[in-house]
């Protein structure tokens, strides 16, 4: 069944085939005519758009030129509003770093201090930890030593 319906399907593309050709050479010679007959009129659309673009561009000019320097004008304006209070935070923030530069540097002191003090600690409580774990090392990096220097005699024994 499935065989005499691929085979039906078949007849029938062969069948149709012709009249698909000769529609699409058809629309492809009505596409290619109507091209021919829009492609002046695109022309000339383009054309008048150009200059009404021109147009339109002579005139919105001054107005975009005028806009500018109005912005211009504005924005020199707010300059002038805002320098006082520019200037006024200037004043505060350098009020600020030289009372931080005055009070900052005695507890820099003192905070070098403490660290110092810290750090002196640290290394007492260390110091016996560190000695403890030598010592218990030693025999051990003593054994490890004897090995790798019987190793390289014997190696060496054996590579002569």
């Amino acid at each position: 069944l499935r065989k005499e319906l691929t085979k039906d399907l078949e007849d029938v593309k062969e069948k149709i085939r012709p009249f698909l050709d000769q529609f699409s050479a058809k629309w492809t010679e009505d596409l290619e005519q109507y091209r021919q007959r829009l492609a002046p009129l695109a022309q000339e659309l383009k054309e008048l758009s150009k200059q009404k673009v021109e147009l339109l561009q002579q005139k919105l000019t001054p107005v975009a030129e005028e806009a500018r320097d109005r912005l211009r004008g504005h924005v020199e304006e707010l300059r002038k509003n805002v320098a006082p209070f520019s200037d006024e935070l200037r004043q505060k923030l350098s009020q600020k770093l030289e009372e931080i530069r005055e009070k900052g540097i005695p507890q820099a002191a003192e905070y070098q201090a403490k660290v110092v003090e810290q750090l002196s600690n640290l290394r007492e409580k260390v110091t016996p930890l560190v000695q403890d774990f030598k010592e218990r090392l030693t025999p051990y990096t003593e054994t490890l030593k004897a090995r790798f220097i019987t190793f390289l005699d014997e190696l060496q024994k054996s590579v002569a």
